[in-house]
């Protein structure tokens, strides 16, 4: 790259970020203070949450890092996807009810008044977090991207794409002050999926408590 090159790279990459905070996530003095490097010398899983609710600017700024669109032109996304099935819907449960994230505009539409955090897990504390993440495979979308894929490799695929996505809320967490973790095997699954009213080919893949950690 030659150096008139490098330096018209150097500006659009430096200019980009800036355009997106303007457009797509909601402005916060917290992204903007903390570096990749905190971010990921401060991930870790939280189980212990405080009472107070999760700011909604907050909780829009961690579901564009897991689920949104950086790439307005194309479509393109924060979280890469196998097969770029792009099949994970994020659902939020707080004590306001249950609310389905759209990624391509993020915002929140609202399901219903119904708090599920209590069924969607037997473990505690997570019925005391403030938010609950809970992560749906689109199984018909992914399917139709993975043309020819078995069911355990669509299995796997639905929850690499959720995992990843979680990922990158774990860091967002660190960004926003929070804590989280991630729960796979003490999901109540068949409970949330009845919950949303899920179709037969749709399965919950995790979910993900969030809140101020104590």
């Amino acid at each position: 790259m030659n150096d008139l090159n490098r330096r018209r790279f150097l500006a659009t990459s430096a200019a980009a970020p800036m355009a997106l905070a303007a457009t797509v996530v909601p402005a916060s003095a917290a992204i903007g203070d903390v570096t990749l490097q905190a971010a990921l010398e401060g991930r870790q899983s939280v189980r212990r949450f405080g009472s107070d609710p999760v700011a909604q600017d907050a909780l829009l700024r961690l579901l564009w890092a897991a689920n949104g669109v950086n790439r307005p032109d194309s479509g393109g996304q924060t979280a890469p996807s196998w097969r770029s099935g792009h099949d994970t819907v994020i659902y939020l449960a707080t004590a306001e009810g249950l609310f389905r994230h759209a990624h391509e505009t993020n915002t929140l539409d609202k399901v219903s008044d119904t708090d599920i955090r209590a069924i969607s897990s037997d473990s505690a504390f997570v019925s005391r977090a403030p938010a609950l993440l809970i992560y749906v495979s689109d199984g018909e979308k992914l399917r139709a991207a993975a043309e020819g894929a078995d069911d355990q490799a669509l299995a796997v695929g639905a929850h690499v794409n959720a995992a990843v996505a979680a990922q990158n809320v774990y860091l967002a967490c660190v960004a926003e002050a929070l804590g989280t973790c991630l729960i796979g095997g003490a999901a109540n699954r068949q409970a949330i999926a009845e919950a949303l009213e899920l179709p037969s080919n749709s399965i919950v893949t995790y979910i993900q408590p969030i809140g101020a950690p104590r």
